[in-house]
């Protein structure tokens, strides 16, 4: 509970790159300078504070600098090597897609609400969470046009209760997950709505401020 906590506080290089739209290379400038706070993990990965890029977000925003935010993507897994081999991939796939998982539906939730994601990735049996009705819940309130829902089924028996449960926009994906054909449906998804940023979601802009 502690680590998810942390995690969720934390976002990696690349990512911190993205939010601020400048090289992950200028990132670890920042890192070594100071303006950026962050730690490293046992493995040696860094990890930079959430906090310290929404800090630097705001004073851009303040100097009237324009940052593209990247598209949000939330994947709720239960397995835990196979949750961080996808996070892993889809980030080097979707670089314009900010990724975040965890393997606990209710943080999930949370997240949901706080960063407003374009995609969301999620087992059909996570946590004995309702996947049927989270599905039903996240593409009944999304902003239009509709998030992607992408729900994973690990045999025909899943897929075939997961589509008799499940809104027709739900898209199925057999496990284990194929992460390039996963980040083309995506990429389909966000071209086939228009789907472009130039500012900060309202959600994001209250957490900053």
């Amino acid at each position: 509970m502690i680590a998810e906590t942390i995690s969720s506080q934390t976002c990696s290089t690349r990512d911190a790159a993205n939010l601020l739209g400048i090289s992950v290379r200028t990132a670890q400038l920042w890192v070594e300078e100071g303006r950026l706070q962050a730690w490293k993990t046992p493995g040696g990965h860094r990890r930079i504070l959430v906090e310290s890029v929404d800090r630097l977000l705001l004073e851009q925003r303040c100097a009237g600098i324009h940052t593209p935010v990247p598209f949000g993507m939330l994947i709720v897994m239960n397995g835990e090597k196979e949750r961080q081999a996808l996070h892993g991939g889809l980030g080097e796939l979707l670089p314009e897609c900010l990724v975040t998982s965890t393997a606990c539906p209710y943080d999930g939730l949370l997240r949901v609400g706080e960063m407003a994601p374009d995609v969301v990735v999620m087992d059909w049996r996570v946590g004995g969470l309702d996947a049927a009705r989270m599905a039903q819940v996240l593409l009944g309130r999304a902003r239009k046009p509709q998030m992607l829902v992408v729900v994973l089924v690990a045999s025909d028996r899943a897929r075939d209760e997961a589509r008799t449960q499940l809104p027709e926009a739900v898209v199925l994906v057999d496990a284990p997950v194929n992460g390039e054909g996963l980040a083309a449906t995506v990429r389909t998804f966000l071209g086939s709505n228009g789907r472009r940023r130039g500012a900060l979601p309202a959600s994001r802009l209250e957490a900053v401020l």
